[in-house]
């Protein structure tokens, strides 16, 4: 007796409807294509995104002497999370059409909501006043306007990746610590732009040894900032290295140990809410910048210009090293903190010229930079 696409529907939910995420409706496309998924799934855990989520532990898998019922729940449950992924993908490239999104991404085993809070757990919120506190309110950019057109003429395209003075990509792995590498490596390229040789410093200082942030728990770049502006120096990367990564533990502060490199910011600035703002601060160095990430179109982008974004709540902070597409889509260049697996090499593109916040609230009211 041949059993009916319906009934193995039935069953299947059934037997997993305290795991699984796939809609009724998918559910016939998902048992057609299960014997494909399952060489899908084997070639991503082979990759390099599949690796590195095993490594930091993005996604669980048994070892050891399993049952045959364990086996076959374990490998059904990362099926259907590789199943759902590839819908997301196939949704975010309807929204995004100048973009590339791939199952061939680290969180790809990761439900919506996993991610969302995995990403919203590292950054703080709070009202602007909040934001703002102890960072400076006046804007120092005499060409920044209330509209997307800087008075002063600026370069067609910026990018500092080019310049010798951005660090190569880092990963704050599971520890919620994006406010950390966001304000270091504003603070990197902002002392290489000085004159000083570029210098990786110590996002592991910022994140043990900040009491006024959250540590793993999230923060605010200008926090960070502030905190060395009033230290006065900060630890190079090679005498206190980032190891939150794989504990999520914000860890004990232990800056005493290091040999301190002088930086003197004589100011944290904040960017006017305006893209012309943003444009001006970018064509003079890395801004540091806070984004609404814990959504699909960053779980699973790979590459080009995304336009707009799956959640409006700001959740992670990156830095900006650039702006581009004269002659194409225009576009922020955006240097994240999760590895050279995820994106364009680490890197995500933002359309610009988009109303009110921007692509993924780019325009926003967590701005700054470090002025030396």
């Amino acid at each position: 007796m041949k059993t009916s696409v319906a009934s193995l529907v039935l069953a299947s939910l059934v037997a997993l409807s305290g795991a699984s995420t796939i809609k009724s409706a998918d559910m016939p496309r998902f048992l057609m294509d299960k014997n494909a998924l399952v060489q899908e799934l084997e070639a991503w855990k082979q990759s390099e995104a599949g690796q590195y989520a095993k490594d930091h532990g993005l996604f669980v898998e048994k070892k050891g002497i399993l049952s045959d019922d364990d086996r076959a729940a374990q490998l059904e449950d990362q099926l259907q999370r590789f199943f759902v992924a590839k819908l997301l993908v196939e949704e975010a490239h309807r929204e995004n059409p100048d973009a590339v999104f791939s199952t061939d991404s680290p969180f790809t085993l990761m439900t919506d909501d996993e991610f969302t809070k995995f990403v919203g757990a590292s950054y703080a919120r709070g009202t602007a006043s909040d934001i703002f506190h102890g960072i400076t309110n006046v804007n120092p950019l005499a060409n920044a306007t209330n509209d997307v057109t800087p008075i002063a003429p600026l370069a067609q395209e910026k990018d500092w990746t080019t310049s010798g003075c951005v660090a190569e990509i880092k990963n704050q792995g599971q520890c919620g610590s994006c406010w950390a590498f966001a304000a270091i490596s504003a603070l990197e390229s902002a002392y290489c732009i000085s004159g000083k040789p570029l210098t990786t410093f110590s996002e592991q200082q910022l994140t043990s040894c900040d009491s006024g942030s959250g540590g793993c728990q999230g923060g605010f770049p200008g926090d960070g900032l502030r905190f060395i502006q009033q230290a006065g120096s900060v630890c190079r990367e090679a005498d206190y290295p980032y190891t939150s990564g794989d504990s999520g533990d914000s860890g004990q502060c232990q800056a005493e140990s290091c040999s301190p490199v002088n930086v003197a910011i004589s100011q944290v600035a904040s960017v006017p809410e305006t893209e012309a703002g943003l444009l001006s601060a970018v064509d003079g160095r890395p801004v540091a910048v806070g984004v609404a990430a814990g959504n699909r179109t960053w779980k699973q982008y790979k590459s080009g210009v995304v336009s707009t974004c799956a959640s409006s709540q700001l959740d992670h902070a990156v830095l900006v090293v650039g702006y581009g597409g004269a002659d194409a889509t225009p576009f922020f260049k955006i240097r994240n903190s999760w590895g050279s697996a995820w994106g364009e090499s680490g890197y995500i593109r933002l359309k610009r010229g988009v109303a009110g916040a921007g692509t993924c609230g780019i325009i926003g009211p967590k701005s700054v930079y470090p002025v030396l």
